[in-house]
């Protein structure tokens, strides 16, 4: 028998380390906002809020104030006030943030070569009554008028 054959417990391991350095990658990285803030930032370097609330489809003051936050309490971003008036704050990646720059450049690799030919749902347009129809086909044209309620 093979000394260095595969644990069967988790725990013989340091299986559970990695699984929760997954877990707590996936709560940073895995939040909607999150990497495109990071790729905004990478791409501009530092910039202000507003300058990067313009860059950003979608998101709302508050939910890219939130992500900056979350961000900055992590060791991401680091967020400079500039004492001029009016006083003006402005984000920048910290070097830890520098270094997620190839896992974030791999996301973006593997997203256009498996994703960028399938429409996203939040993207498709909702079924038009016609489109509904055709779907149904033949149960479109069932009369519900005669059903009792002993059918339902």
């Amino acid at each position: 028998m093979a000394s260095n054959q595969t644990p069967t417990s988790r725990l013989e391991t340091s299986y559970s380390s990695t699984q929760d350095i997954l877990i707590e990658m996936a709560d940073l990285i895995g939040h909607k906002w999150h990497p495109v803030i990071l790729h905004q930032l990478f791409a501009v370097g530092e910039c202000g809020f507003s300058e990067l609330h313009a860059a950003i489809d979608d998101i709302s003051n508050k939910m890219l104030s939130d992500s900056l936050t979350t961000l900055e309490d992590n060791g991401l971003v680091e967020r400079a006030v500039v004492n001029e008036k009016p006083v003006r704050v402005r984000y920048s990646l910290t070097n830890r943030g520098h270094e997620l720059k190839p896992m974030l450049e791999s996301m973006i690799d593997w997203g256009h070569e498996h994703l960028s030919n399938q429409q996203s749902p939040s993207v498709q347009s909702p079924p038009t009554a016609a489109t509904a129809t055709q779907s149904l086909g033949a149960f479109s044209t069932t009369d519900t008028s005669t059903w009792s309620r002993d059918d339902e």
